[in-house]
């Protein structure tokens, strides 16, 4: 694979994190039944600089909100698709919690979002032109939830870094 400079490599990494779109994805702290699907969907980019490349697109294909109990994991079912007519490499895949939501849809501010986390995936992901990969994000919760977090969905947002891959 060819180097893409550091300069390059600085504009692909400052072009992808302003791309990143917000995204929902249910994660429930308890354990009645979700009512809602969790669908998530975000937009990634790849080399700036090239306008053929076009932005990978991420999409949380999990289904079913995931119930979590203090102290436990959980994962996220993702797919990583690539529109491009030439292979990129996705060097960094993560999803950072925003300020959890009620069933009606209102903030709770006595629940940080700081109670749950998701696993960056830094190990590289080849995804072969026109085509699309699954991969699996690690959620946790904090073993010390305050009692307000109790049956709340958290929105996630997701972001992305590649490359263009050798040809």
């Amino acid at each position: 694979m060819r180097s893409l400079g550091p300069r390059l490599e600085i504009a692909v990494s400052l072009t992808i994190l302003m791309v990143g779109a917000a995204v929902v994805a249910a994660m429930h702290l308890t354990w009645p039944e979700p009512k809602l699907p969790a669908m998530a969907y975000s937009v990634s980019s790849g080399e700036s600089g090239l306008s053929d490349l076009k932005p990978f697109e991420i999409n949380d294909i999990s289904g079913a909100a995931v119930e979590l109990r203090p102290g436990k994991e959980g994962a996220r079912l993702v797919r990583l698709s690539n529109p491009n007519s030439v292979d990129i490499i996705v060097k960094q895949l993560s999803a950072v919690p925003g300020q959890p939501v009620d069933a009606a849809q209102n903030r709770v501010p006595e629940c940080p979002s700081g109670v749950l986390s998701v696993e960056t995936v830094t190990e590289p992901l080849i995804i072969p032109k026109g085509e699309s990969v699954e991969v699996k994000m690690v959620v946790r919760v904090s073993n010390d939830v305050p009692l307000e977090c109790t049956d709340l969905v958290f929105p996630l947002t997701y972001s992305g870094q590649a490359v263009r891959g050798e040809n």
